[in-house]
């Protein structure tokens, strides 16, 4: 493939991708209509009554850079408060009342397969998951 200049260091992968992010990142309408599908897919399967809320989590959960070139308002310092104080509740119950896994997640077989490589046997979609957990603290909020 005759890749030249790849990063040897992770430091040296951040840098590259943080440039390439200034250099590459910029408001369009193209980007925006991408942020929009991406986002109608996010929230497919959520009730209508609070999928504008869970949009605006969405868009405060994302950096200064992406939500500037996706054509997002900045979210009031409420709702970071709220996702912080949310994150915080999660944390403090799964270290202190959530037992630990027993069996160890294999994201991988754990021989090669026939042409040497390794299968994926797990995936785990956090946004997902992070989304329904918040479903559940904004319905127990009302």
């Amino acid at each position: 493939m005759h890749i030249q200049n790849v990063p040897k260091t992770f430091n040296e992968m951040k840098q590259w991708a943080e440039d390439y992010e200034k250099r590459a990142m910029y408001p369009s309408e193209q980007t925006h209509e991408l942020a929009e599908t991406t986002m109608a897919l996010l929230l497919f399967y959520i009730p209508g009554v609070i999928k504008g809320f869970l949009k605006r989590i969405l868009i405060a959960i994302m950096d200064d850079r992406l939500r500037a070139a996706m054509m997002y308002p900045e979210q009031p310092a409420w709702l970071h408060l709220y996702i912080n104080g949310f994150v915080a509740v999660r944390r403090f119950l799964l270290r202190n009342f959530f037992l630990p896994r027993y069996n160890p997640v294999l994201y991988t077989q754990q021989e090669k397969n026939k042409f040497g490589r390794y299968n994926i046997n797990y995936t785990d979609n956090e946004v997902d998951i992070f989304l329904h957990l918040l479903i559940l603290a904004v319905v127990l909020a009302f």
